[in-house]
């Protein structure tokens, strides 16, 4: 474990009970760690933004009965298979099915691959959860 440091902050009364607030409303354990989380979000986010080596999750509801989409979302996640770490099909009625394709490799290749789903007719919700890998979530 890295040895812990110290800080002080200057804020105004206002700014610290909002962020009191949220650190109860979040359950957080103490102001420390809300701000850990905050810091590692921001960390995390700029790793996205510098095209770095970087995880997550797409998840995509589709109609399954939409003509040709199960090839199309196949043929995408086979030329994207050097970032895909794994999938999960779910059945969530006759017609919709939910995909979760958890993947890791540069942001922009990514990026690339999640445009490329919301492309698809038939995709009904695309959604992107990034983080950094491990390494940058010190």
């Amino acid at each position: 474990m890295s040895e812990l440091v110290r800080i002080s902050m200057s804020l105004e009364n206002s700014l610290m009970q909002a962020f009191d607030a949220y650190v109860q409303a979040e359950h957080y354990p103490s102001r420390s760690e809300a701000i850990k989380a905050l810091m590692r979000q921001c960390l995390s986010e700029q790793a996205w933004e510098h095209n770095q080596l970087v995880a997550g999750s797409v998840t995509l509801v589709y109609d399954h009965h939409r003509q040709g989409i199960v090839k199309r979302l196949m043929d995408v996640q086979h030329d994207y298979g050097a970032i895909i770490v794994s999938t999960q099909h779910v059945h969530l009625d006759h017609h919709h099915c939910l995909e979760i394709v958890v993947v890791k490799g540069k942001a922009s290749q990514i990026r690339e691959m999640v445009t490329i789903f919301k492309s698809i007719k038939g995709v009904k919700q695309n959604s992107l959860v990034m983080t950094s890998i491990g390494k940058a979530l010190v």
